[in-house]
């Protein structure tokens, strides 16, 4: 990672800023582009013609008609131009869980209610099914883990052997620095390898290890992401601040689980509050990382439960409901809207985790 007092020549492989290109013209802006008379009629024509296809899909949605699949076939038919309405289906993962912490099966659609900023949602999808997983497995390599390091790449390698045999994996070590230890592989030779061959030493960039695993689980093949961070300590000078991380969170799609051993147990001070101590804010951070994602954060007491805590993240992506939508909220702002899931019919104690909110697509 480079320090923000180091320039973009003094590192490589490095995680930087992502750099935006100075605004370019257009090439036909640059020749003055003209349009033959009839190209820009028939350009309009198009347009106004998917303007309709709009306005009646939205119209049949609410009249609870579902989308006509051919529309756009028999406007290509009248005018030579392929017209399409491009509708975004946002896609939630929940986890259910009991009052005991055991996942629930069986639940029908019609026990699931979403709402988008307060507004309540019509599924369109509704599944629960094993699907595939890019995962990645993000481990603390800094000098502390030294006593613990065994212990967590037996579990780490437990943790993919319990996974879908469709599952891709990618193993990202931390501690100066953030380094790719093993590229996406279903392989779990290569990925025994990898974790045979870490090594521990120096300090702990945290944030810059989930920020840049979000970035690299988000590019995977498979329909579910998720990462999985292990870490023994709070972060140490990362490149990215924590508000950065949580607003990368936010435009993923990706679940993040972390495990976190904390070395110092939070205290309440004298006057019953908890104290502001280093390891308060550290599991404050670690929560914030994960439940914004509809993951789950871990604080083991021993490196020897790291391997029940992985058995449960792996447990917890297999059960999951698949739930999908088309927003409401037609405007394609950039916007951020949250999201709610709720359990309709008989009180229960059950649980619901699930991502907590979406950015609209942009105009």
């Amino acid at each position: 990672m480079r320090r923000r007092d180091e320039s973009p020549d003094d590192c490589t492989c490095r995680a930087r800023r992502p750099l935006t290109p100075g605004a370019r013209p257009h090439p036909g802006a640059r020749a003055g582009l003209r349009l033959p008379r009839l190209f820009r009629a028939a350009a309009m024509l198009a347009a106004l013609l998917a303007a309709a296809a709009l306005a009646a899909w939205a119209q049949g949605r609410e009249a609870g008609d579902a989308p006509v699949a051919d529309e756009a076939e028999d406007v290509e038919t009248l005018t030579g131009f392929r017209v399409g309405v491009r509708v975004d289906l946002v896609s939630l993962y929940a986890s259910v869980v009991d009052k005991d912490g055991r996942f629930v099966p069986g639940l029908e659609q019609s026990r699931f209610r979403v709402l988008e900023d307060g507004v309540e949602q019509r599924l369109e999808t509704f599944s629960r099914e094993d699907v595939p997983v890019s995962i990645g497995i993000a481990l603390d390599l800094s000098g502390s883990m030294h006593g613990k390091i065994g212990q967590v790449n037996r579990a780490a390698m437990a943790f993919i052997q319990a996974g879908n045999p469709d599952d891709e994996f990618f193993l990202v070590g931390f501690n100066d620095d953030v380094e790719l230890l093993q590229d996406y592989t279903g392989d779990h030779d290569e990925l025994q390898d990898a974790l045979e061959n870490t090594v521990v030493a120096g300090k702990t960039h945290l944030y810059d290890a989930v920020y840049l695993g979000v970035e690299k689980a988000q590019k995977g093949n498979k329909p579910k992401k998720a990462l999985v961070v292990i870490t023994d300590g709070a972060d140490d000078t990362s490149y990215y601040r924590l508000k950065e991380l949580l607003a990368k969170i936010q435009e993923s799609d990706v679940q993040v689980f972390c495990v976190g051993f904390l070395d110092e147990a939070p205290k309440k001070g004298i006057f019953g509050r908890w104290s502001n101590s280093e390891a308060k804010k550290y599991s404050d951070a670690l929560a914030s990382i994960s439940e914004d994602t509809g993951g789950k954060v871990f604080f083991p007491k021993t490196a020897a439960d790291v391997h029940a805590i992985v058995a449960e993240i792996a447990n917890d992506l297999r059960s999951q409901y698949s739930l999908g939508y088309i927003s409401s909220n037609l405007a394609r702002d950039g916007a951020f809207r949250t999201v709610k899931i709720e359990l309709t019919g008989k009180k229960t104690d059950m649980k619901i985790r699930h991502r907590r909110g979406y950015f609209a697509p942009g105009p």
